[in-house]
């Protein structure tokens, strides 16, 4: 079976390159941006015509995905996550391929005050939130053998993310600050490369099946102050971390307050095991310390 990568040089792409030599009895294909633009459907429709995508999935991990900058660019982050999103969806349908569409918590407002189901109403409060939102609709737009994985506060070893930041902050020994008022599920990219494997495993020999949304992410949540202060903790580092609100930092896109995701219906759907976030982050900063 032949899978398609799309944004392989994002962090989540990136996992999915590193997993794929576990998993070599399958055609991977690893696209950028340069090889394979989303936002360009005729570059799109002359790739797939040229290659038989009868029974192959792609994953869609092409993202504008600047919180900030998105702000100022809603055309741009709405042209890759809506209009991209799109190209994808209708050329699943032209072409006979599967696709599972990478989503955010992000399209939440975060006033639920419990963790989000995928039957939840989207209600973001950015512009980011707003064009994968948008994504979402077009994705749904498709009746047919396509799969929205929405997670959510991704990060790696590999990618400057929030861990990487913190990490490079609590070695510096000055002290800095970190929201206390935002609490979400923290997602590990080797671990949802690896469901999204699993998924791939169960729907590469279903025909037809109806587009749904699934959620994963690890098991339980945090705000960020703590997810930072337990970095610190990993690593036995006493640089003094301070809690600040959300207000007094003057972000442009303001964040869900609480974008926990509830991923029950993805574990019982497809028999997975899903680490503690605590677990998943202690492998990551190993990883990020061996460097």
């Amino acid at each position: 079976m032949k899978i398609i990568v799309t944004g392989c040089k994002g962090q989540l792409g990136t996992a999915l390159t590193s997993l794929s030599k576990k998993y070599d009895t399958y055609n991977w294909r690893f696209m950028s941006r340069v090889d394979l633009d989303i936002t360009d459907i005729d570059r799109l429709d002359e790739f797939f015509s040229k290659n038989d995508m009868t029974g192959s999935v792609v994953i869609n991990c092409s993202a504008y995905t600047d919180v900030e900058k998105a702000e100022d660019e809603p055309e741009k982050a709405f042209l890759v996550n809506r209009d991209g999103a799109k190209n994808l969806a209708r050329a699943s349908s032209s072409f006979g391929f599967k696709l599972i569409h990478i989503s955010t918590d992000f399209v939440f407002s975060g006033d639920k005050g419990s963790p989000y189901k995928e039957d939840d109403i989207p209600d973001p409060v950015s512009v980011y939130g707003k064009s994968k939102y948008g994504g979402e609709l077009e994705v749904l737009n498709c009746e047919k053998n396509c799969l929205i994985v929405r997670t959510s506060w991704l990060y790696s070893a590999t990618h400057n993310t929030f861990v990487k930041k913190i990490y490079s902050k609590l070695i510096s020994g000055k002290p800095f600050s970190v929201v206390l008022d935002e609490i979400g599920s923290p997602t590990y990219a080797p671990d949802l490369a690896e469901i999204l494997v699993t998924i791939t495993e169960h729907i590469k020999n279903v025909n037809d099946f109806q587009t749904s949304i699934y959620h994963f992410c690890n098991k339980g949540e945090v705000t960020r102050y703590y997810f930072a202060k337990k970095i610190a903790e990993f690593i036995r580092n006493s640089t003094s971390i301070h809690p600040v609100l959300s207000d007094e930092l003057n972000m442009k896109a303001k964040r869900p307050h609480d974008s926990a995701l509830d991923c029950e219906r993805t574990v019982e759907k497809f028999g997975l095991k899903v680490r503690l976030w605590e677990d998943a982050l202690k492998e990551a900063v190993n990883e990020i310390r061996s460097e």
